[in-house]
């Protein structure tokens, strides 16, 4: 690995306006190919394999006219009024919204008993739309709100909910992300002193994130973008891409301050820190693109976008840098330290000692036990929330108080019932089509119990007969509020259920119910031969957190293992890796307790509406902190691994080691800390809960543990954390990394 870094960085710095050219190339055919292909990102969520994702492809494709997903519009009346006074408003509010472009079909309250509460002081518009989940466009939702709005009057309040709702805008980068690059910025300029070597990590990470998001979106066509997805790329490609190249740029001046000419420091920093570098984004590699062992789409581009991201800022950081270097000759380094460089090599020794992280080595290593003990103490009492945990999707209830979509999820509990929030659909398949002479009695049935439905309306009901005695039956379930037949198609034989639970979405009987529904005992009783399947939000959420549930030992099995691998070639060791895994879980209970605490229970007032943690988050976070906690791992333990074969002396090993790596992770902690922190402002929850997660867990891992625990641990080792089985050393590769 060593001799291709050599020859990368020698021909960069000998061929500079070529490897930059070769660069613009690159980033600018990605984004040709982005302009050429965008298609907007959504929420979509597919989750092939399970049964609420196979209910909906059953429903598409004997109910295409059916839409994709749908979406209510909530109409209360206030007083002594009810909303059959409103009738006319309601029914031209219902017509203007059907009218829209992207709404399949919208149902009149008045044609669908259902949708008038009991007290009559509550109608419920039901809207199916074309497109699914997440791929709606926003001008059908701006559409729908303008008509909304103008509906609205005295007496009467008007609210929106589920897919009507845009709750997202597209933009990766906002003003908080700027104020977290700022900020990583002005730690650049205290770390080097120097304008034009603050700016070349700055440059690295933002060509890193272009060319992420133009390849990205030139895939859009045939990949599904969720939403969430180019912020997460974009605060690791910003995070990751400062640190690399920090670290690089840190060895460079590094060689320049001990005397060594231009191109050769250029080169010695690329072979040695670049080579750091490769194994560092390779554990961020292996956790991110081992997402893709959940099996869900949405989870996988996040994952493989992430990994792109990672990918890109390393490989500029060891290819572009050294032609940077070139172009910027000796203004990398400001004049006062020039001029302190030409004595540094002979008061170096001198100069270490007064190092503050020097001097945190000493205390560290000389009292041990203590220094585990207060940081063990620290990390505990911000974990004690983590068991509190509490896992859910984003929807309605969980939104602020003063939106639209909240409003409309209290009045349909209010008025409704708390189950109207979660209905499911139940397809059933291998029903026995209706007889001509039980279609004749259902509609004159039909016709005798309400006579205002027409003769069409009644002929319709008759050949749902078969699917209203299944209904009547599903019914006798319990938690069920109410069961609609809602769909049939022509022959009869195919049919869909509503059914209302008593319980909301986030409930456990809701889940207890989706069971019931889905226990084939309990369908053979309903129907012998028939094929049940149970699909709806409610049913595609719970779904989703079973698949999470079910991987996640995967996932960690894969990323832990690999990286342990990685850790033990590197290293040559088997405590240091196993070390570093256990110091990992330390700043893991730490980063969820921080995060039940913040934005499930709603401590400091950071989370605008506190609810459970969404499902994928913690899956997301875990292998982010894994890739960045191993990081620091390589950039803190390589250079008291380098000093360990200098010296006999384990303690001196660690304090010089310690101390010489110490500035650089310090300054690449608190960027990613700036970085992920200004993501806090996103508009949407899920990237604002994951930055501020990533900045609590980076901030415990680097100084707590890595640069306490770590050093602190090493010395009750001493010699014993080098040791390697001999049958081990024989069979694993010798790779430097520093």
């Amino acid at each position: 690995m060593q001799k291709l870094l050599k020859q990368i960085g020698k021909f960069s710095f000998e061929h500079p306006w070529r490897t930059i050219l070769a660069w613009v190339v690159v980033v600018a055919l990605l984004a040709i190919a982005a302009a050429t292909f965008y298609k907007a990102p959504g929420n979509a969520m597919t989750v092939p394999g399970t049964e609420a994702q196979t209910g909906v492809e059953t429903m598409s494709k004997y109910f295409p006219e059916s839409g994709k997903s749908a979406g209510s519009i909530v109409v209360s009346v206030a007083g002594d009024s009810t909303v059959m006074s409103y009738k006319s408003q309601i029914t031209t509010l219902t017509k203007d919204v059907s009218e829209v472009e992207g709404v399949k079909r919208a149902v009149n309250p008045f044609e669908n008993p259902s949708a008038i509460s009991q007290d009559k002081k509550a109608a419920l518009i039901q809207v199916q739309l074309v497109e699914e989940s997440g791929a709606i466009e926003k001008s059908t939702t701006d559409q729908v709100q303008s008509i909304v709005d103008d509906a609205r009057g005295e007496g009467i309040a008007i609210e929106t909910g589920g897919d009507l709702v845009n709750k997202f805008s597209h933009q990766p980068l906002g003003a908080g992300e700027a104020v977290g690059v700022l900020v990583a910025f002005l730690v650049l300029i205290v770390t080097f002193g120097s304008l034009v070597a603050a700016g070349m990590p700055l440059l690295i990470a933002f060509t890193a994130v272009g060319a992420t998001m133009a390849g990205l979106f030139g895939l859009s066509q045939v990949i599904d973008v969720n939403t969430s997805t180019p912020a997460i790329g974009a605060m690791l490609g910003i995070a990751v891409g400062i640190d690399y190249s920090l670290f690089i740029i840190s060895r460079y001046r590094s060689y320049l301050s001990d005397g060594m000419a231009r191109k050769k420091a250029a080169i010695r920093a690329t072979m040695t820190a670049g080579n750091a570098v490769i194994f560092a984004a390779a554990t961020v590699l292996i956790a991110l693109a081992a997402l893709s062992v959940v099996g869900i789409p949405f989870i996988t581009t996040m994952g493989l976008t992430a990994a792109a991201a990672v990918a890109a800022a390393a490989v500029m950081a060891i290819t572009i840098l050294p032609a940077l270097f070139r172009l910027a000759g000796s203004k990398i380094i400001h004049k006062r330290q020039r001029r302190k460089a030409d004595t540094a090599q002979a008061n170096n020794a001198t100069d270490e000692r007064k190092h503050i992280w020097y001097k945190w080595g000493v205390l560290v290593t000389k009292r041990p036990l203590v220094a585990i003990f207060a940081a063990l103490i620290v990390i505990v009492a911000i974990a004690l929330p983590a068991p509190s945990l509490e896992l859910g999707m984003s929807t309605d209830q969980y939104a602020a108080a003063d939106t639209t979509e909240r409003k409309a999820y209290d009045t349909v509990t209010k008025s409704f019932g708390e189950g109207y929030n979660a209905p499911l659909m139940v397809v059933v398949e291998g029903l026995e089509p209706v007889s001509s002479a039980e279609l004749v009695a259902a509609k004159t049935q039909n016709q005798a119990k309400a006579g205002q439905i027409s003769a069409a309306q009644a002929e319709e009901y008759g050949k749902r007969l078969h699917l209203t005695k299944v209904g009547n039956e599903v019914a006798k379930l319990n938690n069920v509020e109410t069961v609609l037949p809602t769909m049939i198609n022509e022959d009869g034989t195919v049919g869909v259920l509503q059914v209302i639970p008593s319980s909301g979405p986030s409930d456990k009987a809701t889940t207890d119910l989706i069971n019931a529904l889905r226990d084939q005992d309990n369908q053979q009783k309903w129907l012998k031969g028939a094929t049940f399947t149970v699909t709806g939000s409610t049913a595609m959420l719970i779904d989703i957190n079973d698949k999470l549930a079910s991987a996640l030992p995967v996932y960690l099995a894969v990323v832990v293992g690999l990286s342990l691998l990685l850790l033990v070639i590197a290293f040559r060791s088997i405590l240091i890796p196993i070390k570093a895994t256990l110091g990992y879980l330390l700043s893991v209970a730490a980063m969820f307790g921080a995060l039940v605490a913040v934005f499930q229970w709603g401590w400091f007032g950071i989370a605008e509406a506190p609810a459970p943690i969404v499902s994928f988050l913690p899956l997301m976070a875990l292998g982010i902190l894994f890739g960045l906690a191993m990081d620091y791992q390589f950039f803190l333990v390589s250079s008291i691994r380098e000093a360990h074969e200098h010296t006999d002396d384990p303690q001196k090993a660690i304090i010089n080691g310690f101390s010489h790596g110490s500035k650089v992770v310090t300054a690449a902690a608190l960027i990613m800390v700036a970085v992920f922190a200004g993501f806090i402002t996103n508009d949407n929850s899920v990237v604002q809960a994951l930055g501020f997660a990533l900045a609590v867990g980076v901030f415990i891992d680097a100084f707590l543990v890595r640069m306490t625990i770590v050093p602190a641990v090493m010395r009750l080792m001493g010699k014993k954390a080098w040791w390697l089985p001999a049958w081990i050393g024989k069979i694993i590769p010798r790779i430097p990394i520093d």
